[in-house]
């Protein structure tokens, strides 16, 4: 009786601590979390906050950040903004920065170089990948390693350097 409860309370001790590793590492779904709206006037951005506002014209999402291995062994992070443009306008492009923490080296300045029509959302087919063997990426590697391993996404930012309208 003593062993089968003691079997028991390892089994059980067993998969709460395997749960809870495996909730420590950045899912998806804590990404979407992070979204930066503007709202345009003429073709001027006029205000842009990450709090929730009605009817933005402008939401920027951070919905790429995953670790890749490369084939020779190098680690490294796949990272891409999205811009949702609901402007009434067509795009040809943006310019977005996101803060992954406050230290120098931790920034990434992402351009969204593809046409966004009214109503769509740009893709993540072309992403930045931020790798380990990189000197002058290094901090920000270590700084996407970290929140990625502790899920940690409180100091990510995102702001809008630049909107590029189409040409008419």
């Amino acid at each position: 009786m003593l062993k089968s409860k003691i079997l028991n309370f390892f089994l059980i001790s067993t998969l709460f601590a395997s749960n809870a590793f495996a909730n420590s590492y950045l899912r998806p779904e804590f990404l979407k979390v992070i979204k930066y709206g503007c709202l345009v006037e003429e073709k001027a951005v006029v205000f842009c906050t990450d709090q929730d506002i009605s009817d933005p014209h402008l939401i920027i999402r951070l919905p790429l950040l995953e670790p890749v291995v490369l084939s020779n062994g190098v680690h490294a992070f796949r990272v891409m903004a999205t811009l949702e443009n609901n402007t009434g306008y067509n795009l040809s492009g943006a310019r977005v920065r996101v803060l992954f923490g406050e230290k120098v080296g931790q920034v990434l300045d992402v351009l969204i170089s593809e046409k966004i029509i009214y109503r769509a959302t740009s893709t993540t087919k072309k992403s930045y990948l931020i790798r380990s063997d990189v000197p002058i990426l290094i901090p920000l590697y270590e700084r996407l390693n970290e929140i990625y391993l502790n899920a940690d996404i409180s100091e990510v930012k995102i702001s809008l350097n630049e909107l590029i309208f189409e040409e008419t």
